[in-house]
């Protein structure tokens, strides 16, 4: 299959699922925190971000293994394959053991973090239900790697998302049931066990080969990948999961569900509008790692989808939270100012928008050269989230994101990809970036004014009327955007070309 169907098929099914999951999620949030309680929730969120640093080595290896894998399986050198999947096997099952011990040291002493709603002993026994599937993990991992790295995701990916969807499914019955908070537990243990279980057969099926043992069993290549991936991964970590562990310290579980339910909202959000980027481009990786290509019209082509959609989410999620998460919370208590909102749209645009120079990094792995910006990044993240959240609570650790993004992130990312892949000045980067962030600084000025003007008094009168004013701001502002842009750019233009006729080839096909 082509790396054009690839990039179809990956994004209809991801971005099904990104836009199915957080509709189910936000009646599971809201059924979760008025059974169980807002520090319960609180809890569970805290935890869960604990568990991200523990389980730090999966997404790292995944990128370090991928890497390694684009050129033998585009040459179909199997053995050098094999050699590379058994070195990184054993640096699974090595690193999944001091996992499940770390699990087992942390769960003993996160108790003393802050005011548990549970016993000593229930929240340690929470903690290890939630932490222990991922060290198992670890123990099933390598397979699914190789076959996310031959461009055939899709082939697993239908049935990871079919899981979640269901997990959510359960969740919803569970508490509809007004069931034990363990069976939640439960539900989420199974939901990591059973997709990477399925996984693993599914990529096994596909390289049966993968069982035979290498010619060389001293492959030491993954290590030292792994091992810059793995500061890259702690630099993401830091920036994007320790917000709920500093407010539980700062300020209790309670204020930590209110926090991580906006995060929640605009998490999800955010990684709808991040799959449809990543989800067409992860196919394009080795076209960003050979030289011989002309890859730079596609990049642009994917920057300014990105900025598109990101724009419209970003927009629209600053203009309408104020209003839309008391009403589904049914809380004052989580009211959201108008200033956490606009950071929060800043921080969804920024992420979006990195992504196509993220991939092109990655694919050349000039993650290798960038690991001191990804430590300064965490270390800047960290420390002003620790100021600013006892100087303005809620504010100071949305700020904190938004300032290591802009100031540090932006400051390097961009100059090492044009510099190394496209041979160009990073100048062009950054005036294209002035450019879409002052279109959506504008639209959103705009859609602001039209809210408060003409929908936000009838958004008022019931959960039906919200809704029906959101969506009618949306497509607004979808409709506006997508004018501006089509006239504007022309690589813009180009995209959906390319989309229209791969649409059209299957028509074809079809008929």
């Amino acid at each position: 299959m082509s790396r054009t169907k690839h990039s179809f098929y990956n994004f209809l099914v991801s971005t099904i699922a990104a836009l199915v999951l957080p509709l189910i999620g936000f009646v599971k949030v809201r059924l979760f925190v008025s059974l169980y309680g807002s520090a319960v929730n609180g809890l569970q969120l805290t935890i869960a971000q604990v568990i991200t640093f523990l389980n730090i080595c999966e997404l790292a290896y995944s990128l370090a293994f991928r890497q390694l894998l684009y050129k033998p399986l585009a040459e179909n050198d199997r053995e050098e394959v094999k050699n590379i999947y058994h070195g990184a096997v054993k640096i699974f099952r090595l690193t999944g053991t001091v996992c499940l011990i770390l699990s087992l040291i942390t769960a003993l002493i996160f108790p003393s973090l802050a005011v548990s709603p549970f016993s000593y002993w229930e929240t340690v026994g929470t903690f290890l239900l939630l932490a222990m599937p991922y060290g198992i993990s670890y123990f099933l991992f390598g397979p699914n790697f190789v076959i996310m790295a031959d461009q055939k995701e899709y082939r697993i990916n239908f049935w990871i998302q079919l899981i979640s969807i269901m997990r959510m499914v359960f969740m919803v019955i569970a508490i509809l049931l007004k069931m034990p908070f363990v069976v939640i537990l439960v539900i989420e243990a199974l939901n990591i066990l059973c997709a990477n279980t399925l996984s693993r057969f599914i990529a096994l099926r596909e390289y049966p080969w993968l069982k035979e043992e290498p010619q060389n069993k001293e492959d030491h290549s993954f290590q030292k990948k792994a091992g810059y991936a793995m500061i890259q991964r702690l630099s993401e970590l830091a920036t994007t999961q320790t917000d709920n562990i500093v407010i539980s310290g700062f300020m209790g579980y309670v204020m930590s569900s209110v926090y991580g339910t906006y995060s929640y909202l605009t998490d999800n959000i955010g990684k709808i509008t991040q799959t449809m980027v990543q989800s067409p481009m992860n196919s394009f990786g080795n076209l960003f790692n050979d030289r011989t290509a002309d890859s730079y019209p596609v990049f642009t082509e994917f920057f300014n989808f990105a900025t598109y959609v990101s724009t419209i989410v970003a927009c629209t999620i600053v203009v309408v939270m104020p209003q839309f998460v008391p009403v589904w919370m049914n809380d004052p208590l989580y009211t959201a100012s108008m200033s956490v909102c606009f950071f929060f749209g800043l921080n969804i645009f920024y992420m979006t928008m990195r992504q196509p120079v993220i991939i092109a990094r990655d694919a050349n792995g000039l993650y290798v050269n960038a690991k001191n910006n990804a430590w300064l990044l965490a270390v800047v993240k960290i420390v002003l989230s620790v100021i600013l959240v006892q100087k303005l609570g809620l504010l100071g650790v949305v700020l904190a994101t938004t300032i290591a993004y802009w100031a540090v992130d932006f400051s390097y990312n961009p100059v090492l990809v044009y510099r190394n892949v496209f041979h160009l000045p990073a100048r062009d980067y950054y005036i294209m970036v002035a450019s879409r962030l002052l279109l959506a600084l504008g639209i959103g000025t705009a859609g602001y004014l039209f809210w408060n003007q003409f929908l936000a008094s009838y958004a008022m009168s019931g959960r039906f009327a919200l809704i029906l004013s959101i969506l009618i701001l949306a497509a607004i502002i979808t409709v506006v955007t997508t004018a501006i842009y089509w006239a504007a750019y022309r690589s813009f233009r180009h995209l959906y070309v390319r989309l229209a006729e791969i649409i059209r080839r299957r028509r074809n096909r079809n008929a």
